[in-house]
């Protein structure tokens, strides 16, 4: 059951080749007059990391009080499958409870696989992908704990998964 009071969150919805969509949402600190212009600045860097990892196409972003149509067009690579999925792991800083998110239509030529460590993905330098070291950066800057929106975020683990969801 979740908390009495508001919650803050930003969410984009990709498109894959069939033509299916799915969403991600990340939680956010409060936006307003004085965090709108960092808000809006985090949020595109962090739109535009996601985009770098991924094969779909991003279909719609929103925030509170704002929702955005991206495009009407569907990808055309018959790898962007909404279900090819980077689940991202994470906890709150303060706290270190749990918590995860997934991405739809991942580009799985940006992973690089941990040696030995199955589906999970290098999410650090060296290592890691750049253009998902940027994600994870810009991630981390603007995701919030979703029991609490002043607590920052760090990402634990990235793993690449099949999902229906």
């Amino acid at each position: 059951m979740p908390a009495i009071g508001s919650v803050h969150k930003a969410t984009m919805t990709y498109g894959d080749v069939t033509q299916e969509t799915s969403t991600m949402a990340i939680f956010v600190a409060p936006i307003t007059v004085l965090t709108l212009a960092a808000f809006l600045a985090d949020f595109g860097d962090l739109q535009t990391a996601t985009d770098a990892i991924t094969l779909g196409t991003r279909r719609k972003q929103s925030w509170i009080g704002d929702e955005t149509t991206v495009t009407n067009a569907w990808p055309t690579d018959r790898a962007a499958q909404r279900e090819a999925k980077l689940k991202i792991n994470y906890q709150d800083v303060v706290t270190e409870k749990p918590y995860f998110i997934t991405i739809p239509t991942v580009d799985f030529s940006k992973l690089n696989f941990v040696s030995g460590g199955g589906d999970f993905v290098e999410f650090k330098a060296p290592a890691g992908n750049a253009d998902l070291i940027a994600w994870v950066a810009a991630f981390e800057t603007l995701g919030r704990a979703p029991d609490n929106d002043t607590h920052n975020v760090v990402v634990t683990s990235v793993e690449f998964v099949g999902a229906n969801t």
